[in-house]
């Protein structure tokens, strides 16, 4: 039986303490998170590199953008749940937050069950959209095959993640996500370089380890420090559970599953430059991950932050939240990418050796390093649209970002070469921060009349 005082003090903790020492409190362990999960395929790319040469490397431009298809699909549910849930523990509704909770684990083993079967035989299909080498489209088959086949345990571990994520857990999501990394390591050695499987090592390490945090997971999901439990009993698919959900995490899931088309896009164009330009294509797309990882540690700390505000009616509190994540934003992904951008021929040499490619990543790497801080920092604002019922507003700019913006540009810029066209996508990126900051005025008004004391409460009951 679980403890009912730890759960009402672990919100009243939510509503309570500093925005800026909560956001810090919560915020670095979760950015350091983001920043390990990001090391998984970080370290995929590194072993193939180290042992099955350029070609493998190249391989995981193709794998990346469809892989983001995966995760597009786990954060339709994982990321709508969770705003919802904040907000019905901000309001402490905890039998409708549990209910939530199991619909969205038993939906996410169902669909990732179904999708990882129809991925495994489309793969071929898709890879061979991207016109490469047969070696680098042969790894990445492979590749690709193991994970749709494991699709469950890789949308798992994020649903699981983001439940514990939503109460504030974030030291422990830290610690298991460190040992699951650690064991990726391992098991991909003992995989590659003493069993010799081959590729298929790196995708078949990832997932073992991803299997054993999943069990850690669930253990500490199951222990009385947790609020919300899997209940089989309150298993309700209702028109408003699926309504609330896909409402709030349809944006997130459409800005992902836009940005893995447009990238396989770019890939596919980069790819004519040659197999050197594909690797300048993931290594700079590995840099700018990073930062994205870090901005999205604390973005989605500021989100479950704002979630809980508004279930409780704090206009004050959630407009100090929103001012401090976005400083926050801004100064670690100014120094983080200043760093990046002096250190690009460093970051290179752990892939590959190839002299063309140091070359080649020089003015990538600081036309991304010198536009992520703004992109980083207005993405704060479009991302705290969604607890206010701006989502529609939020999906408008992704897919005006993402399609209307980015591939014009791209196929204007590869007629001028490759690091022009490399240049398309933070471009974009940049001119959907303006777009957002124009918005800015809207979006204080929509906050204000959302929580207005004595309002309509913006949930259900």
């Amino acid at each position: 039986m679980k403890n009912d005082v730890t759960p009402l003090t672990n919100i009243d903790n939510m509503l309570t303490e500093k925005p800026l020492t909560l956001l810090f409190r919560l915020g670095v362990p979760a950015v350091f998170m983001a920043l390990l999960d990001e090391l998984n395929s970080f370290i995929d790319a590194i072993f193939m590199g180290n042992y099955f040469g350029s070609d493998a490397v190249s391989s995981m431009a193709i794998v990346l953008p469809i892989m983001l298809v995966m995760v597009a699909l786990s954060t339709l549910f994982s990321e709508g749940a969770s705003m919802a849930i904040s907000r019905f523990l901000g309001a402490k509704k905890i039998e409708k937050a549990n209910m939530y909770f199991t619909n969205t684990v038993i939906m996410t083993l169902i669909i990732s069950a179904m999708m990882g079967i129809v991925f495994y035989f489309l793969i071929p299909h898709i890879t061979g959209l991207f016109r490469v080498t047969q070696g680098v489209q042969s790894f990445a088959n492979i590749y690709l095959k193991v994970l749709s086949l494991g699709m469950p345990i890789f949308m798992l571990v994020i649903i699981l993640g983001k439940m514990i994520y939503t109460e504030g857990k974030t030291k422990f999501l830290l610690m298991t996500t460190l040992i699951q990394l650690i064991l990726n390591v391992i098991i991909n050695y003992v995989l590659i370089v003493v069993l010799r499987v081959g590729v298929m090592g790196a995708a078949l390490g990832t997932l073992a380890a991803q299997l054993l945090q999943i069990i850690m997971l669930i253990m500490y999901i199951r222990s009385d420090k947790m609020i919300l439990s899997f209940n089989y009993k309150l298993c309700h698919f209702s028109k408003a559970y699926f309504k609330e959900v896909f409402r709030l995490g349809f944006p997130i899931f459409l800005s992902m599953l836009l940005l893995s088309v447009t990238m396989g896009i770019e890939s596919k164009v980069v790819a004519s430059f040659g197999s050197a330009a594909l690797s300048v294509q993931t290594i700079t797309g590995y840099v700018f991950t990073i930062s994205s990882s870090i901005a999205g540690g604390i973005m989605g700390v500021a989100v479950v932050m704002l979630g809980y505000s508004v279930g409780a009616q704090h206009k004050k509190r959630f407009f100090t939240i929103l001012k401090q994540s976005a400083m926050v934003v801004f100064v670690i992904v100014s120094v983080l990418n200043l760093i990046l951008v002096l250190n690009s021929s460093w970051v290179v040499s752990l892939f590959t050796d190839s002299i063309r490619v140091m070359n080649l990543i020089h003015y990538p790497a600081l036309i991304y390093g010198l536009t992520a801080p703004f992109i980083f920092t207005t993405n704060v604002v479009l991302y705290a649209m969604q607890p206010i019922g701006m989502e529609k507003t939020a999906t408008i700019l992704f897919t005006l970002q993402q399609v209307v913006l980015f591939l014009p540009l791209l196929f204007l810029f590869k007629n001028f070469g490759m690091v022009h066209a490399l240049s398309a996508q933070p471009l974009s990126e940049t001119i959907g921060g303006v777009m957002t900051l124009i918005l800015i005025p809207l979006f204080i008004k929509r906050a204000k009349t959302i929580l207005q004391d004595n309002k309509v409460h913006p949930l259900s009951s």
